[in-house]
């Protein structure tokens, strides 16, 4: 018996001391980079936060909460943010009547102004680059807006420079009230507005795709044994895939959210028609794991919305699955923002799109 006890304690003391090890080497191999200066997420923030107060105002078309401000710049670390004279994200300074080149108006919200990168690499300007000579491509993006907003934003500034072709980008975002320009120009209805959505998200999808990393990352800093922690925030992502939801798909199932999209597309695909432009709409997929991918249902619905409001779709997704990696496509950390080797894939994509429109 005391054999048996002596073999059991060993064991136990080696399942211990491997356990140690195990912690040891975790903890080293994920503690943070001692050259990453604290408060860097902080700085940045505020950062942000000046520019939204500087390159955009408030809009004078009841339709519109905020809207570019003209001739506006601040510095970021990606370059200079802001908007021409135009309001357009653009150094140059486009006539109002189109020249000999064919005119291209793109239309979005961040995807189109082109978050995170410089003015050279933003999504319309690679488009132009990628179409060549005799192609003009006009980037009016502006980060935040929903669908609803850039009907309004189309009827009261972009029509005027006459395009021959208008593409608008949709992302997966665009039936939700976003934050950032919102925050800062929204009045009490706006805010209540958006308190509403929130408050429903919070009860429908507390828990979303881009913080649950974040909740699995506070649980494991505040463990004692961190591996453990690591082990259970595993086991919880798994969960989560398993009975996935997130604020995209939830927004889409609220009648109102769809109803006012569904309107604005008309009004938008209505607009541009009677503008005697080309109304093509392009669907930017979430850039998640192509293996495992929770939103095709919302692809073939705005698919379906966007045809019957009178735009040519593409949608890129199947042929990106098959030749490409979403992870070597988006910013980090982020499932809508393209990297500039992202951006320019989509940008050829688009050209191509573009270029073979009737």
């Amino acid at each position: 018996m005391r054999s048996g006890a002596k073999r059991v304690a060993l064991a136990l003391a080696s399942l211990l001391v491997s356990g140690a090890l195990a912690e040891g080497v975790y903890r080293i191999a994920t503690r943070p980079d001692a050259s990453t200066p604290d408060g860097s997420d902080d700085d940045w923030r505020q950062r942000y936060n000046h520019m939204n107060e500087s390159i955009y105002r408030a809009s004078e078309d009841p339709r519109l909460v905020y809207e570019p401000n003209p001739s506006s710049a601040v510095e970021m670390e990606y370059g200079v943010a802001g908007f021409n004279a135009g309001s357009m994200r653009a150094a140059d300074e486009p006539a109002l009547e189109p020249g000999p080149d064919r005119r291209v108006a793109i239309v979005g919200d961040s995807l189109v102004w082109s978050e995170f990168l410089p003015v050279h690499e933003a999504l319309p300007q690679r488009i132009d680059t990628s179409l060549g000579g005799g192609w003009e491509v006009l980037n009016f993006g502006v980060s935040g807006y929903d669908t609803s907003d850039e009907a309004a934003w189309y009827e009261r500034h972009v029509r005027r420079y006459a395009p021959e072709i208008v593409v608008v980008v949709f992302c997966m975002n665009d039936m939700m009230i976003m934050s950032g320009p919102f925050e800062r120009f929204a009045s009490e209805a706006d805010r209540a507005r958006k308190d509403a959505q929130e408050a429903l998200l919070a009860d429908v999808a507390p828990v979303r795709r881009e913080t649950i990393d974040d909740v699995v990352r506070r649980q494991e800093e505040g463990a004692t044994f961190k591996l453990w922690a690591r082990l259970q925030g595993i086991l919880a992502r798994r969960e989560f895939d398993a009975h996935y939801d997130d604020e995209y798909l939830a927004i889409a199932r609220q009648r109102d959210a769809l109803t006012r999209f569904t309107n604005a597309l008309g009004r938008l695909g209505a607009s541009i028609t009677r503008s005697g432009a080309r109304a093509l709409l392009v669907i930017s997929p979430v850039l998640e794991s192509w293996d495992d991918y929770h939103w095709y249902a919302l692809h073939g619905r705005v698919r379906a919305l966007a045809e019957d409001a009178g735009f040519t779709v593409l949608d890129p997704l199947d042929g990106w699955r098959e030749s490409e990696d979403v992870e070597g496509m988006r910013v980090p950390g982020d499932n809508l923002h393209y990297d500039q080797s992202g951006n320019r894939l989509f940008a050829d994509t688009l050209a191509a799109f573009i270029r073979s429109a009737p």
